[in-house]
């Protein structure tokens, strides 16, 4: 038969021998793609109908509900609502089928799906079906994946958008044709009118294409040297590249303009005449130079620092170096051409990030935004992985080394992405455990009940005016007090401040709130966090708090009403106190209103207190009125603040105003009565030591109350 006639039998062999043991390992790479893909569905599934709506989904939903009526996602304010401009369409759409709370949630869903199949497809393509079962597998169980194919918000479509635009512009440099150049570059308009995240990708995805086509140009000229039949087809300089170039110029105009005409910040609404300077307001809004890489990576860092991706990293990191050194030494076709995906992805994901780190301005650094690019971290995390298990591979899976064909190759081929995809399930079960049971506030539940009990002439106060407009259809008023981290929510429409989406007026200082609650029986549905920590500086909270009433609380959620006359409180005590409690918390005075009470009428007293280090317990005050022998004839014992700002979250040092209201019996004899105040621990009845205590019982007498006439101290 001669040397060569030997060589093609021994081939033909080979292959036999490949395709019948490869034909199994396929089948259970396929069953594991459609196990996986059936645990992310469901994954899915039970967040859509477990966990409540958030915020940021109300505002989706509104912009859906606008679209609808007007034909664009201009909302009642006025604004123009861009976020998320291409997906609030895709809710429009099928808002006719149904609820679009449930359908904008399984459009999120149906976009999830697709990534998953594209993330396996192209681990597949450019690396191996190793590489595409443990991508795949990363992107099922990543509680941030299962959130955002999960929620009313554009996260799913733009990754999948992302990843599509990676594709086709990798395919389309590598086999040098346009429509699929141009194919990617419709997909990455979609993305950047989806998310304006998207345009960070601009520079890296130039930076990525000029890379590969220096490797492509560089196997070509190989492939010539090596006389090799058909050597891959190079990229050539044409006037179609500058007329791409030319189109990635205008979707980064388009994308800013659109941002612009959504007014970020709050600025002023686009006109004609400003389309050009509005350009740079845009990027001066969303970019600034840093000198503190430390801060830039602090922000994005759980991007990297959470499971899974916590485990894809560091092999991502392998698969990085690993491209760039046979950028420079490999000389075999299908070594070079494998690492030429890598190397694409490698430089995608690190300049990103350095653009986070280093340009994205501070307010706008968000581990989130980089979500887009999770599929990415977990293809090179997984080829990482493949290349320590000797899974590593070329094109359409080949192995890069050569291996013997035998049958416990290719059964250690099956098992080895098996058993990573297991371990990787197994290590952030926990984390997605956390996410399915932690259910979010419960929206339904606190409208719920403020439906049930409104009446004819009631107004609605809320921080989340879309959530009000979702299930009463208004929202009154409108109160994030504390500047700086919310001022974007706010526009200017007449020349007062008000909220950027349905335009309620915003209630930014004391006085305003006090009129407000004076004048209209007032609602008020406020977030836990939001009340405690993040709407209101402490005198404004405590002024809130003191002119209403608690009526409820449903799973992070507060309901308050107006009172009927509610009273401001004094910021600074009308009879200063020094009194110390364990060196824990400081009485600095108070307050008696009136000052003069009779019997049969309420007493107000408003304590002013400061935390001196941090309380562990939720401390109850006692306040007792009694007579010059002793006896108690009126007491009120109470948690200051009640569970709305318990004494475990008083920041130290901050001073803490809460009152007491004190009913007087209407048989008290007028005359001079004392006030005594403590603290004591309701489980166990114990009181805090009060300092220098003279009394004995560790209580502090504050002062004398005239009750008929006026009896000084």
């Amino acid at each position: 038969m001669g040397e060569i006639g030997a060589k093609a039998l021994f081939l033909v062999q080979c292959a036999s021998v490949s395709v019948n043991f490869n034909r199994p390992n396929r089948i259970i790479i396929f069953l594991a793609f459609v196990a996986l893909l059936g645990l992310g569905l469901w994954l899915r599934l039970r967040f859509i109908h477990t966990v409540q709506l958030y915020p940021d989904e109300f505002v989706t939903l509104l912009a859906v509900k606008m679209i609808g009526q007007k034909g664009l996602p201009v909302m009642p304010s006025g604004l123009f609502y861009d976020h998320g401009l291409l997906f609030s369409y895709v809710g429009s759409l099928t808002a006719w089928l149904g609820p679009i709370r449930w359908l904008a949630r399984y459009a999120s869903l149906l976009f999830g799906l697709l990534t998953l199949g594209l993330i396996f497809w192209l681990g597949r393509r450019w690396f191996s079906p190793a590489v595409g079962l443990i991508a795949l597998t990363g992107l099922t169980i990543a509680p941030a994946a299962i959130e955002w194919s999960s929620r009313a918000r554009m996260y799913a479509l733009l990754q999948l958008l992302v990843l599509a635009t990676l594709w086709l512009a990798y395919e389309g440099i590598v086999q040098n044709k346009a429509k699929l150049r141009w194919a990617a570059l419709m997909t990455y308009l979609g993305a950047t009118l989806t998310h304006f995240v998207a345009v960070t990708l601009a520079p890296p995805l130039v930076l990525a294409g000029i890379a590969v086509w220096w490797r492509e140009r560089r196997r070509g000229e190989e492939a010539k040297t090596r006389e090799v039949v058909s050597p891959p087809r190079l990229l050539a300089s044409s006037p179609h590249l500058l007329t791409e170039a030319a189109a990635l110029i205008l979707i980064l105009a388009i994308a800013f303009l659109v941002k612009r005409a959504g007014q970020p910040k709050g600025i002023e609404a686009l006109d004609a005449s400003g389309a050009l300077p509005g350009l740079g307001q845009v990027f001066s809004i969303y970019s600034s130079l840093s000198f503190n890489p430390v801060d830039g990576w602090q922000a994005i860092a759980p991007f990297y620092l959470t499971l899974p991706a916590l485990i894809f990293a560091p092999f991502a990191l392998i698969a990085l170096i690993t491209s760039l050194i046979n950028s420079f030494t490999a000389s075999s076709p299908p070594r070079l051409l494998a690492s030429s995906s890598a190397l694409f992805l490698s430089l995608i994901l690190l300049t990103t990030t350095l653009e986070m780190i280093l340009f994205v301005s501070p307010d706008r650094r968000d581990d989130k935004y980089l979500f887009m690019l999770l599929p990415v971290l977990l293809l090179l995390g997984a080829q990482g992985m493949a290349m320590i298990g000797g899974q590593g591979s070329g094109v359409g899976g080949q192995q890069l080394a050569v291996k013997p064909l035998s049958s416990i190759y290719y059964l250690l081929s099956t098992i080895f992405p098996l058993l990573v995809s297991g371990l990787i399930l197994m290590a952030t079960q926990p984390a997605v455990r956390a996410l399915l049971t932690n259910t979010g506030d419960d929206y339904d539940s606190a409208f719920a009940y403020v439906q049930a009990h409104w009446q004819d002439g009631d107004t609605i106060l809320t921080g989340t005016p879309a959530a009000a407009a979702f299930y009463l259809g208004r929202n009154d008023f409108y109160a994030v007090q504390r500047r700086g981290g919310y001022d974007y929510r706010l526009l200017t429409v007449n020349g007062r401040a008000v909220d950027r989406w349905l335009g309620s007026p915003a209630i930014r200082t004391e006085a305003e709130l006090s009129e407000t609650l004076s004048k209209h029986k007032v609602w008020l549905v406020l977030e836990r966090w939001g009340l405690q920590r993040e709407y209101y500086d402490l005198p404004f909270q405590q002024q809130l708090l003191a002119q209403t009433r608690y009526e409820s609380e449903t799973q992070g959620i507060f309901i308050l009403r107006s009172q009927a006359k509610p009273q401001p409180l004094a910021l600074d005590p009308a009879n200063p106190v020094e009194a110390n409690f364990d060196n824990q918390v400081r009485l600095m005075g108070y307050t008696v209103e009136p000052l003069q009470p009779a019997p049969g009428e309420s007493l107000r007293l408003t304590l002013y207190w400061q935390a001196l280090a941090p309380l562990p317990y939720e401390y109850t005050v006692f306040v007792h009125l009694r007579q010059a022998d002793g006896g108690t004839v009126a007491q009120a014992d109470h948690r200051p603040l009640d569970n709305l700002y318990p004494t475990p979250l008083w920041p130290v040092g901050e001073t803490i105003r809460e009152s007491s209201q004190l009913a007087l019996p209407a048989a008290l004899p007028p005359g001079s009565y004392e006030l005594w105040v403590g603290l004591y621990r309701l489980e166990t009845g114990e009181r805090l030591p009060v300092q220098q205590d003279s009394s004995g019982e560790n209580a502090v007498r504050l002062g004398q109350v005239a009750l008929g006439e006026e009896i000084g101290d």
